[in-house]
């Protein structure tokens, strides 16, 4: 490790890894070679399942030695029923390496899932057992009926494999298949922002009921309708205040002041009279 280090590589563990090099235990990342179960919170963990490891040489058989894996359990469990009352299960797990048997021994804390299947539903290859071995051996027209009967299952599996690549091939059309996903989620995207652009520009609702669509008709005759306000009124007041002021034959330029004065006068009443009447509401 140091001399990676002086090369410029460094381990994602960093001195982690070699931090109990003395004591002949290495940190390494292990791979669950299959599915196991976790003996206290009886979890499964599947094969392919990664786990910071110490690993450590426990022997030797004849020149292969024999290396152990300790790791521990991180399923989430409740703490009482944790190894150490934490939030993870923390169940200590111990793989040793068998090559006597071409396999590994679970030396503490796990079992290994047994699963079973028939060839005939998996549709795989079928081997001969020793019974059927043992009669071929024995009977050679039975060896022949077998070999006949795995010929033809052959022929007729080769058969169906060669309409299965037709089928793929007549239907393998990656670019056209990519092109008309590609349009038809062009076409829903422009339609939904086009939604929610008429959404925005409508603002929230004000009613409760659904407002229907413009018609050129109704905006025709909301034109028409005016509508008088206070304002208005105050003006047509002031207006004939002044024209009651006037004098009914033409007079001089003080008369037309007077009426100035009567039509000012009866605006400002207008408008304190609104402003009490907007209090009082």
């Amino acid at each position: 490790d140091a001399f990676q280090r002086r090369r410029g590589f460094e381990h994602h563990f960093g001195k982690q890894r070699t931090k109990n090099l003395s004591k002949g235990v290495l940190l390494i990342r292990f791979e669950m070679p299959f599915t196991v179960q976790c003996l206290r919170c009886q979890h499964y963990i599947r094969q392919g399942t990664r786990y910071n490891a110490d690993k450590k040489k426990v022997g030797m058989y004849f020149t292969t030695p024999l290396y152990e894996f300790a790791m521990n359990c991180g399923n989430i469990v409740h703490p009482a029923r944790s190894a150490n009352g934490s939030a993870h299960c923390n169940q200590r797990f111990v793989i040793r390496t068998d090559p006597k048997n071409d396999d590994y021994e679970l030396a503490e804390g796990l079992r290994k899932k047994v699963e079973v299947w028939d060839n005939k539903d998996s549709e795989t290859l079928e081997l001969n057992d020793p019974e059927t071995r043992r009669r071929m051996d024995a009977d050679p027209m039975f060896r022949v009926e077998k070999t006949l009967r795995d010929l033809q299952k052959e022929r007729s599996d080769k058969e169906r494999l060669a309409d299965l690549q037709e089928l793929q091939a007549d239907r393998e059309d990656a670019y056209g298949w990519n092109c008309a996903m590609r349009k038809a989620h062009r076409v829903k995207r422009k339609e939904e922002e086009r939604i929610e652009e008429e959404e925005r520009l409508k603002g929230k609702p004000n009613f409760a009921v659904p407002l229907v669509p413009q018609d050129e008709e109704d905006m025709q005759k909301a034109r028409q309708v005016s509508f008088s306000t206070d304002y208005e009124k105050i003006e047509v007041a002031a207006r004939r205040s002044a024209l009651k002021a006037q004098p009914v034959l033409s007079g001089d330029k003080k008369t037309a002041a007077v009426a100035k004065l009567v039509a000012k006068r009866k605006r400002l009443q207008q408008h304190s009279r609104m402003v009490r009447a907007r209090v009082a509401g």
